[in-house]
């Protein structure tokens, strides 16, 4: 899903004003307001479907108000409606946006952009990779499938897992995200070694065909001796990466079945190595799991959630809503909304 990223605080010109003698410490004893934001399109939907969704939506929204209270900065809400009609169910969800007070010709005023958010989302991986789209093949050196950039870790029967991202100009924050399932199960699939080495040999194949038909075209007026040459260089790479392929294919069998986790070969463009959940480098394969979803229910029933809680942990004001925002998440009552 494409969610417009807010940008960092720098025009402060709207909010209420505070006593003189601004600062940090002042800002974060400022009870914050609770204020409904602009709502999003809702066509495509259908009325009852989005009945039911607004209904859950407001759920979530009870709850937030019933956990959090904002000091020092604003929560701005609003819900979040989409539909499509090559999914198996709606996305639909509730969007919290940290406001901050900051100081302004020594008064607390409130700023009018942010960078720290938070996304409950149904039927989507928020800021995450496509998991209803098999990936469309490309160069023979891309990945051949869509993919995580953290493997998940289980933590209290929801998964979770951390990244690092853009906050705007240049500004970087991290990325909470926990994915709230159907208990054992992904609306994934992870791709194992031998699926990912398999695709990987295929695409080098056709790349390969495809760089000599290629030459043989543009050469073919050429001196054989120098179309040989040129065919034989263009092929290296190719044959030096299905080599590799085809090495990592003898691995035992319980190698194989395993999950892959790559990074492209910093030494060669064609080729990928295996490596671990922290290398910084890392991707996930994944891929589609239709029979994850149950397609007996309305569209407008959560099947899995994802929580997103983004922004400035650095910042002192924007960072203590980060913590308190996330001390008031409650995952029971998502795991609860599942499948209704």
């Amino acid at each position: 899903m494409n969610v417009l990223a807010f940008g960092l605080l720098f025009v402060v010109l709207t909010g209420p004003a505070r006593a003189q003698n601004c600062d940090l410490s002042s800002i974060l004893t400022i009870p914050g307001k609770w204020t409904p934001g602009m709502q999003g399109s809702t066509s495509g939907t259908t009325a009852a479907d989005l009945a039911r969704e607004k209904t859950l939506v407001g759920a979530l929204h009870t709850r937030m108000q019933q956990r959090y209270k904002p000091m020092g900065v604003d929560a701005d809400y609003n819900g979040i409606y989409m539909t499509s009609a090559d999914r198996p169910a709606n996305s639909f969800g509730y969007a919290l946006r940290a406001m901050p007070y900051v100081c302004r010709e020594n008064r607390a005023v409130r700023a009018i952009e942010t960078n720290t958010s938070l996304y409950i989302m149904a039927n989507e991986i928020t800021f995450g990779p496509e998991i209803f789209e098999t990936f469309r093949d490309g160069s023979p050196w891309d990945l051949g499938f869509h993919a995580m950039r953290k493997l998940p870790v289980e933590q209290d029967s929801v998964l979770h897992w951390v990244e690092e991202t853009s906050l705007g100009f240049g500004n970087r924050g991290v990325q909470h995200t926990w994915l709230i399932t159907y208990d054992g199960r992904l609306p994934f699939q992870y791709v194992s070694r031998k699926e990912f080495l398999e695709k990987k040999k295929a695409k080098l194949t056709a790349g390969r065909q495809t760089e000599i038909e290629t030459i043989k075209s543009n050469y073919r007026t050429a001196p054989k001796a120098e179309l040989d040459q040129r065919l034989q260089k263009a092929t290296q790479g190719f044959d030096a990466a299905l080599a590799k392929v085809e090495s990592y294919l003898k691995e035992p069998s319980a190698e194989l079945a395993k999950p892959a986790i790559v990074k492209q070969d910093p030494q060669d463009f064609l080729s990928h190595l295996f490596t671990t959940p922290d290398d910084p480098f890392a991707n996930v394969p994944i891929k589609p799991n239709p029979a994850y979803f149950n397609r007996k229910l309305p569209r407008s029933s959560p099947q899995f959630f994802t929580v997103v809680l983004k922004g400035d942990e650095k910042n002192l004001v924007l960072g203590r809503a980060m913590q308190e925002i996330r001390q008031s998440l409650d995952f029971g009552q998502l795991k609860a909304l599942l499948g209704r």
